[in-house]
C-alpha cells in the first residue's frame, strides 16, 4: 500500500499533469485491494491529490468523488471519511461533489453520526463542519444535512459539553487586561480548556468539543483562522476549529457581539445534541454575548465564563450572574464556576489552580502585577476549598443520614 501511496503522491506533486496522469491516480484509488484505502488516504495528501486532478482533467475529479464517497465508502472508516470529505470542500465545490457529501453523511445515524461530525469539525485547518454547512454547500443541500443532524438529536441531548472559546484577552493578554505582560499566554488557561473538553466523568468524554469563535475576519481562504490555528497549536490543546468573522464585523462593539452571536448560533445548530459553555472577557462584547445565549436558549448554553480584564466591582459581577454569566479572575477562579456549574471535578479545578500558580512563577511581573495577581489567586483557591469542604459535608451528611435509618 505505501508503494501506491509513493506513486499517487509522486504524480500529484505536479510532476505529471497530463489528463493521462490523473486517469492514472484514479486507476491505482480503483484497483486498490479491498480493505486498503483506509492506509492510502492516511498516507497521501489528499487535498492535493483531488487539487491534481482538477488540473488534468474535469472529467477526473467527479470519478474520484463517486469512487470515494459511493462506490467503496463502505471500506473507510469514520476518520476516512471525514479526511475525504474535508478534502472534496476545498476550493469550488462542484454540486456533484455536495450532493455525494451530504448522501454520505445523512446515511450516518447515531453515535457513528456523533463521531463523524466531530472528526469533521477538528480536520486541522478551516474546512470544518462550520464551513461545509454555511459556507460550501447549496442552502437546499445546507438545509437537508441540518434537518438530518436535527434528527439525529432527538430528545438525546446535553450529554457532552461544547466549549466556546474567545481569544484575546481570553487565552493570550493582548488588548485591555494590564495585570500580565502584553502577549502572555494566561496562567492556567490550556490546563482548564482541556479538561472541559474532557468533562467531569471518569472517563474522559469525546474529543473535538473545543471551538475558539472570533470576530477576527476569515479572509480569502480562511487564511486568517489558519493563522489562529497556526498560532495556537503550539499550546497543546486538544482538537480544535475556529469560527472567524467578516472585516465588516471588527467596528464596533455591537457587530463584533452580532458576528459571535452568529458563530455560537452556528455552533448549536450544528450540535444540538451536546450543551455549550462560553469563555470570554470584560473588553468587549462576550458578556452580552453570553447572556443573551443564556436567554435565547437557556437550556443549551450552561452559561459563560467571564474573565475579569476590566475590574469589575461585586455590583457589576452579581448583575452579570443573574444572566448566567459567571467573572473571574484567575483561570483557578474559572475552575471554580466550572465545579460549580457541573462541567468538572474538584480534583480538576485543584490542578488547574496548581497550573496557575506556576505559570505566575515564571513570568516576569512588576511588583504591583505580582502582588495583585498573588491575591487574586488565593481567593480563587480558597473558593475551591469551600467546594471541596461543601462535598466532603454534603458526604458526610447522605453516609449519616443513610446509617441512621438502618
Amino acid at each position: 500500500m505505501r508503494a501506491i501511496a509513493a506513486q499517487i503522491g509522486h504524480i500529484s506533486q505536479g510532476l505529471l499533469t497530463s489528463p493521462r496522469a490523473g486517469r492514472r491516480i484514479l486507476e491505482m484509488l480503483r484497483e486498490a485491494p479491498e480493505g486498503s484505502l483506509d492506509q492510502i488516504i492516511e498516507t497521501v495528501d489528499l487535498p492535493k491529490v483531488l487539487a491534481s486532478m482538477r488540473r488534468t482533467g474535469l472529467h477526473h475529479r467527479p470519478q474520484a468523488v463517486d469512487l470515494l464517497l459511493r462506490e467503496r465508502v463502505d471500506e473507510l472508516s469514520l476518520d476516512s471519511i471525514a479526511q475525504v470529505v474535508s478534502a472534496m470542500h476545498r476550493g469550488r465545490t462542484s454540486r456533484h461533489a455536495q450532493e455525494a457529501i451530504v448522501e454520505v453523511l445523512t446515511r450516518h445515524t447515531g453515535e457513528d453520526f456523533d463521531t463523524l461530525k466531530n472528526f469533521l469539525n477538528s480536520t486541522g485547518d478551516y474546512h470544518d463542519l462550520e464551513h461545509l454547512v454555511f459556507e460550501d454547500l447549496d442552502e437546499d443541500l445546507s438545509d437537508r444535512l441540518l434537518e438530518h443532524i436535527a434528527e439525529e438529536a432527538g430528545d438525546n441531548r446535553g450529554g457532552d459539553i461544547r466549549v466556546l472559546s474567545d481569544i484575546d484577552d481570553t487565552v493570550k493578554c493582548v488588548i485591555h487586561d494590564r495585570r500580565y505582560p502584553r502577549g502572555t499566554i494566561y496562567p492556567g488557561v490550556v490546563s482548564l480548556l482541556t479538561k472541559l473538553d474532557k468533562g467531569a466523568a471518569e472517563e474522559p468524554g469525546r474529543p473535538g468539543d473545543l471551538t475558539f469563535v472570533t470576530a477576527r475576519p476569515g479572509g480569502p481562504r480562511g487564511l486568517i483562522e489558519q493563522y489562529t490555528r497556526g498560532k495556537l497549536s503550539y499550546l497543546g490543546l486538544p482538537p480544535h476549529s475556529v469560527m472567524g468573522g467578516s472585516f465588516l464585523n471588527l467596528h464596533t462593539k455591537g457587530a463584533i457581539k452580532d458576528r459571535k452571536l452568529e458563530n455560537m448560533d452556528r455552533d448549536r445548530l450544528l450540535f444540538p445534541e451536546a450543551r455549550m459553555v462560553f469563555i470570554g472577557d470584560s473588553g468587549q462584547a462576550d458578556g452580552d454575548v453570553g447572556a443573551e445565549m443564556h436567554r435565547l436558549d437557556p437550556d443549551h448554553i450552561v452559561g459563560t465564563l467571564l474573565h475579569n480584564v476590566t475590574d469589575l466591582d461585586e455590583a457589576a459581577r452579581e448583575a452579570w450572574a443573574q444572566k448566567g454569566v459567571h467573572v473571574f479572575d484567575t483561570y483557578a477562579g474559572a475552575a471554580a464556576h466550572a465545579v460549580r456549574l457541573g462541567l468538572i471535578r474538584v480534583d480538576q479545578a485543584r490542578e488547574v489552580a496548581e497550573d496557575v500558580r506556576v505559570g505566575l512563577r515564571v513570568l516576569h511581573l512588576t511588583p504591583e502585577q505580582r502582588e495583585r495577581l498573588e491575591h487574586d489567586l488565593a481567593a480563587d483557591v480558597a473558593a475551591i476549598d469551600a467546594l471541596d469542604e461543601g462535598a466532603e459535608s454534603r458526604g458526610s451528611s447522605e453516609s449519616g443520614g443513610s446509617n441512621g435509618g438502618s
